[in-house]
This record gives structure tokens, sequence and C-alpha cells, in this order.
């Protein structure tokens, strides 16, 4: 047995590979694009968007702008949350990689939710809606020469369009849904909640996972292409989803938009995770008892996901007895744990850890897997509830046809098999709406045969 697959062996059991590695859907796609890093709202299973939360939300302590002499207010009545964010990145290589120096990076959200029951009587029925625009410099790109990259908000081509465009219907009394539309993978799909803070784009969406074919990616941020999920919570500490996504060809760099042509195609992704969470379980003593009313909310899931690509992909540089590129299945798996440690009494600050390894076939892309790990402290100091430090490391591992293509390109050996990245950063909410985040990176070994380098810098963010 191959190495893959005594690790996949190991992850899930005959029942879910056979599941998900059964024949997958050929979709076509397009020839021609926190996350962005919106938070979207939870709405788990089923329910509208304004189900998601108790309350009217509070435009007051969260937004720059407030109510807007309770137009706000009136339109969330009528169904509609409308949130708009402002991010500005200035990140700078002072040692190290490419050259010194640095760049802006600068990115907007419009964000519009939808209550379908509120809004035309659609039980059940709820859709999101977002735009983003893009500005500035690509600090990795020029500077830093990572193979996982340094900031996730930089794109390779700056662009302002529609990032996400989704209609949601719920069933089987909201313990199900099913979400159809224009939908990025990492917004729900190998993500933890205690890695969100960071800065480095592999906190996100995985390195193995989102290196796949070009800069663009699979369908995740800002390369979004049309996709369909299934989600079943069929108890409140489990969940399973489903979803299969257009795939992003290469020559989608140059344009770096939402991958919306049926012109020209290159098949589907299929993704599947299955989670679970200790302690809405009841297996860990962090969950208050209903006559306590308490509102903190411990970190707690495990999960594990398999997702594979349709049709079969050129190896990076295997070749065939005539000289012909040898064919393979571009699929990988991954586990992730995160889990509140400690929290102060009676408060919502905590301490909280995350785990995540992932890894691909190791045939038809550069990096063939990756393991992260890190702690997140929600408000650190008394009287700082809302502030989060985090330290978190990431390492991308590139196998042995990616190293061949590597040194090939470069002309000379590398000096490394792998790269890694160490990430301190300390996010401040200054007032409401506004928060400021120093950030410090310590890449090693970029690109495999770059110098090691250090990338400091800041993220202002606004919400208007």
């Amino acid at each position: 047995m191959s190495v893959q697959g005594k690790r996949l062996r190991a992850l899930y059991g005959a029942t879910l590979l056979s599941f998900l590695l059964g024949p997958p859907l050929a979709v076509p796609v397009a020839a021609a694009e926190e996350v962005t890093k919106d938070e979207e709202v939870n709405t788990d299973a089923g329910g509208s968007a304004a189900d998601a939360t108790d309350a009217t939300p509070n435009w007051q302590e969260t937004t720059l702008s407030g109510d807007w002499g309770g137009s706000r207010k009136r339109l969330y009545d009528a169904g509609v949350q409308a949130d708009l964010v402002y991010s500005a990145d200035y990140l700078r290589d002072t040692t190290g990689g490419l050259k010194r120096g640095g760049a802006y990076m600068g990115h907007f959200d419009l964000i519009l939710q939808f209550d379908g029951e509120k809004l035309v009587g659609w039980q059940g029925g709820s859709a999101y809606l977002q735009l983003i625009s893009n500005s500035g410099g690509r600090v990795n790109l020029n500077h830093v020469g990572s193979l996982m990259g340094v900031d996730n908000l930089e794109a390779p081509v700056n662009r302002t369009g529609i990032f996400k465009a989704w209609l949601q219907q719920s069933f089987l009394d909201d313990k199900a849904s099913l979400r159809v539309g224009l939908y990025p993978i990492d917004s729900e799909f190998y993500i933890t909640d205690s890695s969100g803070v960071f800065l480095h784009p592999s906190f996100g969406m995985a390195a193995e996972v989102a290196s796949f074919g070009s800069l663009a990616g699979p369908s995740i941020y800002p390369t979004s292409s049309y996709a369909a999920r299934l989600r079943i919570d069929p108890d409140p500490a489990w969940y399973a989803m489903v979803a299969v996504a257009r795939g992003i060809p290469s020559e989608r760099i140059a344009t770096a938009g939402p991958n919306v042509s049926w012109q020209k195609g290159t098949g589907s992704m299929l993704i599947g995770e299955v989670g679970f969470s200790p302690s809405k379980a009841g297996l860990l003593n962090d969950r208050p008892t209903s006559e306590e009313k308490d509102e903190f909310e411990p970190i707690s899931k495990l999960a594990l996901g398999l997702w594979r690509y349709s049709p079969r992909f050129p190896e990076l540089v295997a070749v065939d007895a005539g000289g012909e590129p040898l064919l393979a299945t571009h699929w990988g798996a991954y586990v992730l744990a995160e889990q509140t440690l400690w929290r102060v009494p009676e408060s919502n600050r905590d301490l909280a850890a995350f785990l995540r390894y992932g890894f691909t076939d190791g045939k038809t892309n550069t990096l063939d897997y990756s393991f992260s790990a890190g702690l997140s402290f929600r408000g650190p100091f008394a009287g700082r509830e809302k502030d989060t430090f985090g330290i978190a490391a990431t390492r991308a591992h590139v196998g042995p046809q990616g190293r061949a293509q590597l040194s090939d390109e470069l002309g000379e050996p590398l000096s490394s098999t792998a790269e890694m990245a160490v990430e301190m950063t300390y996010r401040a909410q200054l007032a409401p709406g506004v928060v400021l985040q120093p950030v410090v990176q310590r890449i090693f070994n970029p690109a495999l045969a770059l110098p090691n380098a250090t990338v400091a810098g800041v993220r202002l963010q606004l919400a208007l």
C-alpha cells in the first residue's frame, strides 16, 4: 500500500472513502478569476440569515457609521442586512526573500444577506451577495517569493466584482440545507475559527489545496466558481457536508474574476467533510447549564475531509515512454482539530489551540502535504475582551516531482524540501468598527531556494 493510502485509511476508513472517491460530477467550467476575510453569518444547516442571531445587530457598538439613522434597522426588519468592511494592509520584507521592499494592499467588501421569509414569504430560504474590490501591490509576488504566500488579501490581479452570490433552502426542520450559486469552498470547508486571526493565507485554506494548478487555485479567494453544497446537522454536535464546484483553469490567472463562463472548462472538484464538537456533545465541562445563561461559546471542533478533481491532470514532470505527460487524479485529504483549552472564569476571555494536517496525491501539484498549529488568546488582558493575540506556524512540503520542477526552473539544486512560516500577531479593537493589527512573520526557505525572510507590517480594518 502507498504512503498516501496508509494515511487515508488512518484518516477515514472505508465508508467515507468509498463515498467520496466514487465517480465525481463532471461539471463544465469557464476559461477565462478572508478569504476574503468577511465573517459570513453561520446559519448551520438551515435557517435564514436573520435567524442566525437572537437579536438585531448592535451597529452602534460594531461599526463606525452606526444604524444610519435607523435605516439599517428598517432594512433588517424587512429581511436585508447590509455590511461594509474596508481592510488595508502594509507588509514589508525586511530581510531575505527575493528583495527588500513593501507593498500596500487594500480590500473592500459589500455584503448583503437576505431573509427569504421576511422578504417574499419564502420559508427556510435565504440568500447571500458579496462584492469585493482589491487594490494595491503584491508583497509576496514581488518581494518575498514564498510558495504559500504571506498575506490573505494579496491577489494575482486586482479586480472589482461579485465574489459570492448564492441561494439557500433549509429543510428537515432546519437540520439540512442546500446552497447553490457562486460559492468559494473555503467559506465552510477546511477552516478553523481559532486560526482566523492570522494574516498568512495558509491559516485559511491550507496551502496544499490552495496551490493547485495556478495562482488562482480552486474555488477560493479571490477566484470563485459555481457550486452546490449540501449540509446536514443531524445533531447539534455533528455535521456532514459535501460540495461540487467547477474547476478553475490555470489561464484564469490573467483575469482573476468570478468563473462564470460556460464556454470552456476543466471538470469539477468534489469535496466532503464530517465534523464533531466535543463541547456540544457534553464531553467537556466547558459549557454552561441553561440556568447559568452564560453567553460564552467555546471553540470545539474535530473534522475530517476528502476532495478530488475530475478529470485527470498531467503529472508535473513524469512522462511515458513516448515522452507524453502521465495523467493522474488530483486528490487529497485533511484532518483538523481546535479546542478552547482554558477560560478566564465568568468572562469571554479564552485560550484556544488548533492543529491541521492535509496531504495530496503529490503528483499533480507542487505541495504534497502541509501541517499547521497555533494558539489564539481572545481577551489577553482584562478590559480588552475584544482583542486577540495569536502565534502559529505552518509547514508545507514539496513532493519529488514538485522539487524536480522547481529545480529545473531555477537551473540549480534546491536548498530544502519544505517551506515554513511562523506568525505572531495582535488584533486590537481601538473603537467601535476600528481594528488595528500589527503582525510579524518569519519565512524559512521561501521557494526552497531563497534566503530566510522576515516580514513585518500592520492591518487596519474598518467596519463602516
